[in-house]
This record gives structure tokens, C-alpha cells and sequence, in this order.
């Protein structure tokens, strides 16, 4: 039996619809560095990170991360974890977004969740000259009680903020200038210069006898994504032509959506492989102006197993692997 793709619309037309895009799959963040972490005291606070392969959402991988956070200070304190942009690399790009999503699971969860809230923080840099500037977004329950893997979903916009405005699960606030005691470039939040994301495990409350309590907690991350029309800048190299980006959902069941995109009219090969290495379905040699581009493949009767999609333009090659769940 042939197994084919079910084009949308037109014979592969560019995306014009929403689609939910991958930031990053922490597949392997931690050993492959696309992620790091601060901790903002001293000791006693502490935190550990390491890539979980057992327990995951979805993919190979989760990121995990046990966070003690000391009796310091009397507002409490935090730990963040996330990734900033490197030196000399183009900003991300997340203009034409409504939502961020992550999963999130809790393995163990604080001794006192009314003092214990998880953030989201976004910086941008509008120029490498300019001061980089953060917006927060907060929810004060997520990480309450020990569960299964659970959606967690961030309005990506900007909240009117007159500087000393809280933040909520309404969307992001600029970080108020009262609590950094520093200086801020335009007050905007600029969606296509973002330069790092964190989240943020924080202690947050007022202790008048002395230092909020400590507090720890283990949780993991996974499937870090937004929704928007074209996909989030990989790190690539400017000579790069192409993208190909992870299917969505992986694991699938029955049927899942393959996004690619290319900088430059170029000609496409593109095969699905099953887990034998047998080719299951192909078209070659067909031409594609610049663009974003879907594919939905119907899995048909295929059994479960690791699937290989293959793409290949005139100069370069990527090969990214699906999982096919009955």
C-alpha cells in the first residue's frame, strides 16, 4: 500500500493559517546548551538541571530541574531557567503571535504554594546598543500540587502598565523600573528583537519577622511552542536556504502537520521513511517559491514506530524523526 500526503487547499500552499510552532522540543537542551540557568543568591539556594528522557510529554526528552530557594531575603527570592541569544546572532522573531505553551509536570511540589508562583520572563533589545528590557507574566497555581503533564497557556501580548503594576495572567508587564533600580530603553515590548526567555520559580510574598521561608520544588519542562503564522528563527547559519521544522503533534496518532520553509526558490525532494528505513511515500524534484509551506500526512494503517521525514534541496539536507502512536 502508498501512503501519501493530503495537501491543504492547493497543491502546497504557504501557511495563511495559525499554527502552533516550536521553540524548543528540550529534546537534549541541557547537553546541547541551548538552554542555561541563574540563580539569583547565594547559597543555601541551589539548582539542578539535567535532561530527562523517561519522563516526557512528547519527543525524546524533558527538561528537569530540582530548585531549592533559601530563607533570604523578606520579599523571597528566585531561580530562573531559559535561553538568551547569542552574541553576534539575529534576535527571535515572534511577531504575528497570539499565545506561548508549554508543559509543565511537578514532580514535587512546594511546602507553601501560596509563596511559591511560576513566571515567564521575555527581553528584548531593540539594537545591540540599547538596553535590554524585561516583561514578566505570572501564574500563582500551576505549580501548587504534584500532577501529570499539564498545558500551560501565555497570552503574548502587552498589558498597560504604569510601572508598579503586578504581574498577572493577563499577559506581560514591563518589569517595574522601582524593583531593578535601573534604566530602560523605549517601554515597548518589541515582539522581533527578543534576545531571551526564562522561566522563573520564585518565592514571592513579605515575611515582617525576617526572611520568607525557604522552599523547593521539581519540575519539568516540555514542548515549548507558540502560536503564529511562520516559524521561530532556528540558530542557524545566514547562508542557510531552508527550514525544516518539527511535526506537530509528535507523538501522533492518526495524522500530523510537517512545516518547512525556505528563504529562496528552490527545488524539493521530499521522503517519509518508516522504521525499517523503507521509503513509504516521496515527491521529487519539484520547484517551490520562497515561503512557508505545510504538509499533512495520513498515517493510514501504518503501525507505531519512529518515522524519518527526509527534505532535501539543491545544496543541503534535513532529516527530523516523528513518532507514530496507535
Amino acid at each position: 500500500m502508498r501512503y501519501e500526503c493530503r495537501m491543504l487547499g492547493a497543491f502546497f500552499l504557504p501557511v495563511v493559517v495559525w499554527a502552533q510552532i516550536g521553540i524548543n522540543s528540550f529534546d537534549g537542551a541541557v547537553q546541547e546548551k541551548t538552554i542555561n540557568w541563574t540563580l539569583f543568591e547565594r547559597a543555601p539556594s541551589r539548582i539542578r538541571i539535567w535532561d530527562d528522557s523517561t519522563d516526557v510529554h512528547e519527543g525524546q526528552g524533558a527538561l528537569r530541574a530540582s530548585v531549592v530557594i533559601g530563607a533570604i531575603n523578606a520579599w523571597g527570592s528566585f531561580a530562573q531557567i531559559g535561553y538568551e541569544v547569542p552574541p553576534g546572532e539575529s534576535p527571535m522573531n515572534w511577531m504575528e503571535s497570539d499565545s506561548l505553551f508549554v508543559w509543565l509536570k511537578v514532580h514535587r511540589p512546594p511546602s507553601l504554594p501560596e509563596n511559591f508562583v511560576f513566571r515567564m520572563h521575555l527581553v528584548d533589545q531593540p539594537t545591540p546598543g540599547d538596553n535590554k528590557e524585561e516583561y514578566i507574566y505570572e501564574n500563582t497555581e500551576i505549580l501548587d500540587r504534584a500532577q501529570g503533564w499539564v498545558r500551560l497557556a501565555i497570552p503574548l501580548v502587552e498589558r498597560e502598565s504604569d510601572g508598579s503594576v503586578l504581574p498577572n495572567d493577563e499577559g506581560f508587564v514591563l518589569f517595574p523600573k522601582t524593583w531593578g533600580g535601573g534604566s530602560y530603553n523605549n517601554e515597548v515590548l518589541d515582539f522581533d528583537h527578543l534576545v531571551r526567555y526564562s522561566f522563573v520559580l520564585v518565592t514571592s510574598g513579605w515575611s515582617s519577622s525576617g526572611p520568607l521561608p525557604a522552599d523547593s520544588i521539581e519540575v519539568s519542562f516540555d514542548a515549548f511552542a507558540r502560536s503564529g503564522k511562520s516559524p521561530v528563527k532556528e540558530k542557524a547559519h545566514p547562508q542557510e536556504n531552508f527550514h525544516l521544522l518539527s511535526n506537530y503533534p509528535n507523538p501522533f496518532n492518526s495524522s500530523t502537520e510537517i512545516v518547512f520553509s525556505l528563504l529562496a526558490p528552490d527545488r524539493i525532494h521530499f521522503t517519509i521513511f518508516n522504521p525499517l528505513g523503507k521509503e513509504i511515500m516521496s515527491f521529487t524534484d519539484q520547484k517551490f517559491n520562497a515561503g512557508v509551506y505545510r504538509i499533512h500526512f495520513e498515517a493510514g494503517n501504518l503501525p507505531s514506530g519512529v518515522y524519518c521525514v527526509c527534505l532535501q534541496t539543491s545544496k543541503e539536507i534535513r532529516v527530523r524523526k516523528m513518532v507514530l502512536l496507535r
